[in-house]
């Protein structure tokens, strides 16, 4: 039985594993939201990311990617021939609108769902034919996700929603616990370490979910419309949040976005129409977040659904 505040350990269904590298093992405490000025420090315009990463190669190599769902006169093509590169540490945004085919790339990048045609090297591995299980163990041990909806779940507190994907990769309970108390100081919220997300603010539960997402070290943060669902505010200290992640651990970061004011803080966007790849550029004028304490649940913030 999982615990409020600490799920047991248990294998997950689908044979999903979270890997042990120590991403956020030495974090210090960090009580507020990122500040603007450990923001402002980033290398300014013109794409610069200021991260510490050594090792700039391909993390991601996709070459004539197609995705149909369907078969026959009613087959829709959601990708029709995606040719990308992500090198380790960039930051960049998937921009178009509805129907374009960023959220089925993002799907297929983050191996949950598998191409029709074309290849996918992840790393040095081959994934264009992972499925099932295999993919489910490669995808929570390299991969993690922030979404718009958040989905964290109500009978866990804060600490336990972030031990959960690390208890279905069977982290020892000790460890696991260390990297969520770490994950939270990292996001500004160790106080809300017992709180539910019913007492939670919006920005307050999204910051969680990326604590969630970053606890137990992957490679790639894939986030789907990350400030959708909330004011101006809280999606200011959450793109700030996000940046500092980038900035600090040299984090690979995909954002989904059809704000063109969100994509403005990658270091790069790729615009997306028709299941196609229509520009990709990197950003010149930079945006960098100025984070702001997020306000009580009720006042100025959507509570999570």
């Amino acid at each position: 039985m999982v615990e409020a505040d600490g799920p047991g350990d248990r294998p997950a269904p689908d044979g999903s594993s979270v890997s042990s590298v120590p991403f956020l093992s030495s974090v210090s405490a960090t009580p507020a939201a990122p500040s603007a000025a450990a923001l402002s420090t980033a290398s300014g315009s013109g794409g610069g990311s200021g991260v510490p990463v050594a090792d700039r190669s391909l993390l991601v190599q996709m070459r004539g990617i197609t995705k149909s769902y369907g078969r026959g006169a009613a087959a829709v093509q959601a990708l029709a021939g995606i040719d990308l590169e992500i090198r380790r540490g960039e930051m960049l945004a998937l921009v178009g609108p509805s129907g374009s085919g960023k959220s089925t790339l993002m799907h297929v990048l983050g191996l949950l769902d598998r191409a029709t045609g074309g290849t996918y090297r992840l790393g040095d591995r081959d994934v264009t034919r992972l499925g099932g299980p295999a993919a489910a163990r490669l995808r929570g041990s390299r991969v993690a996700f922030v979404f718009q909806g958040i989905h964290l779940l109500p009978s866990l507190t804060a600490l336990g929603n972030i031990e959960l994907p690390m208890a279905y990769g069977r982290q020892p309970k000790g460890e696991r616990r260390r990297r969520a108390r770490e994950a939270l100081e990292r996001v500004g919220l160790p106080h809300l370490a017992h709180r539910y997300p019913g007492a939670m603010s919006g920005g307050q539960a999204q910051r969680v979910a990326v604590a969630r997402a970053v606890a137990a070290g992957p490679e790639i943060l894939l986030a789907d419309e990350p400030t959708g669902a909330l004011d101006r505010r809280s999606g200011r200290t959450v793109l700030a949040l996000v940046q500092e992640l980038h900035r600090t651990f040299g984090l690979t970061i995909v954002i989904v976005t059809h704000d063109p004011n969100v994509a403005a803080h990658a270091e790069r966007i790729i615009q997306m129409e028709d299941g196609r790849i229509t520009s990709d550029t990197p950003v010149r004028d930079r945006l960098f977040a100025e984070a702001e304490d997020a306000a009580p649940a009720g006042q100025g913030e959507r509570a999570p659904a």
